[in-house]
């Protein structure tokens, strides 16, 4: 009996198990924070709407960055706070399309005390949000 093909089926399978699992783990994540920002912010429908594809491509794009150097030995920090800190500061920028400036600004402050009181969460496992706002970033080293 030839176990070649059956084990091909299996890895394919268990393959396609992880990627749906990881799938349906982003896509919890994003309607976790979009509901958190409508809550918070009393987003319209319009603007619930808009925000959910700007903080999936947020999340989607940081999950990438950490998964990239999660398996390395030695990580460059600095590198990789600059790469989040821009994905932050794209992220605020296309919501400054979509939410008002007072809107924008609690969301800022609210990330920024979050990412203080839990500092060891996914969110800012790697420091990228506590000193950030509207006008840039100041990071701690």
């Amino acid at each position: 009996m030839n176990l070649k093909p059956f084990l091909i089926l299996l890895l394919l399978l268990t393959t396609s198990s992880l990627v749906l699992a990881q799938d349906e783990d982003m896509q919890a994540r994003v309607e976790y924070k979009v509901n958190n920002m409508k809550n918070v912010l009393k987003l319209n429908d319009s603007q619930t709407i808009a925000v959910e594809p700007i903080i999936k491509e947020y999340l989607v794009k940081r999950s990438s960055v950490l998964q990239e150097v999660a398996g390395e030995g030695i990580v460059d920090h600095i590198s990789v706070k600059k790469t989040l800190k821009a994905l932050k500061e794209n992220e605020y920028q296309q919501l400054s399309k979509v939410l008002t400036e007072d809107q924008l600004k609690k969301w800022i402050e609210k990330e920024n005390l979050m990412a203080t009181l839990n500092p060891d969460s996914s969110e800012s496992s790697v420091d990228d949000g506590p000193s950030l706002g509207m006008d840039g970033a100041s990071f701690k080293f």
